[in-house]
C-alpha cells in the first residue's frame, strides 16, 4: 500500500513539475489567477445561487445548487482535508513554486474544484445544452488553474471533482424525490403539436 501511495505522489509531483516548466505563460497566468479567484470562498457560485433564489421560477434550482455547494464543501473542508492532512505541493517539494499567495489549509481535496463541480452538477441539469457545456468547461478550467498555480496536486483536483459530482447527484436525487425537479428545468423540450 505504501508503494502505491509513493507512486501516486511521484506522478503528482512530476505532473505539477511538467505543468510548471512547460505550460505556464505570462499571457495565461492572469487569466488562471482570475478563474481561481472567482471561486475563492465559493463567491461566484453563491452569487449565481442567490440570483436563482431571488427569481420565483428558478428558486428551487438555486436552493438545490446552494445545498449541494454547502454539503460538498462542508464534507471536503471540514472532514476530508483534516482526515487526510496532506501538505500543499510547495511545502513538500522545493522545486514547485506557487504563483499566488500560499494557502494555509491542507491540500487534499481541492475546495475550489469541489465547489465548482458541486454547484455545476446541479445547474447543468437545468440549463440549455450550450450553457451546461460552458459551465462544465469553466469548472474544468478552475480545476486546471489550481494545478497551473501550483497549489494542488492532480489527485487533489480529481478527488475534488468526484466529491462535487457525487455530492451533487445525491442532493439532486433527494430534491427530485421530494419536489419533482423536472418541472423546474429551463431546457424542457417544447410540446409536440404536430398531429
Amino acid at each position: 500500500m505504501d508503494n502505491i501511495i509513493e507512486k501516486i505522489y511521484e506522478i503528482d509531483h512530476s505532473t505539477l513539475l511538467y505543468i510548471q516548466e512547460n505550460c505556464r505563460f505570462d499571457i495565461l497566468t492572469p487569466f488562471m489567477k482570475f478563474s481561481s479567484y472567482l471561486v475563492n470562498l465559493g463567491i461566484v457560485w453563491i452569487a449565481v445561487c442567490i440570483l436563482l433564489i431571488l427569481n420565483k421560477k428558478t428558486r428551487m434550482i438555486g436552493i438545490a445548487a446552494v445545498t449541494s455547494l454547502a454539503v460538498c464543501i462542508c464534507f471536503n473542508n471540514v472532514f476530508i482535508k483534516h482526515l487526510i492532512a496532506r501538505a500543499r505541493p510547495f511545502d513538500s517539494y522545493s522545486d514547485l513554486i506557487p504563483l499566488i499567495e500560499k494557502p494555509h489549509d491542507y491540500s487534499f481535496a481541492s475546495g475550489h474544484t469541489t465547489a465548482s463541480f458541486a454547484t455545476v452538477g446541479i445547474l447543468a441539469r437545468f440549463a440549455s445544452r450550450p450553457l451546461a457545456v460552458l459551465l462544465i468547461i469553466f469548472s474544468a478550467l478552475v480545476a486546471f488553474s489550481r494545478l497551473y498555480l501550483g497549489v494542488h496536486y492532480p489527485t487533489d483536483v480529481l478527488c475534488g471533482m468526484l466529491i462535487g459530482i457525487l455530492g451533487s447527484l445525491i442532493v439532486y436525487y433527494i430534491f427530485d424525490k421530494k419536489y419533482d425537479l423536472n418541472k423546474y428545468k429551463l431546457n424542457k423540450p417544447e410540446p409536440n403539436t404536430d398531429k
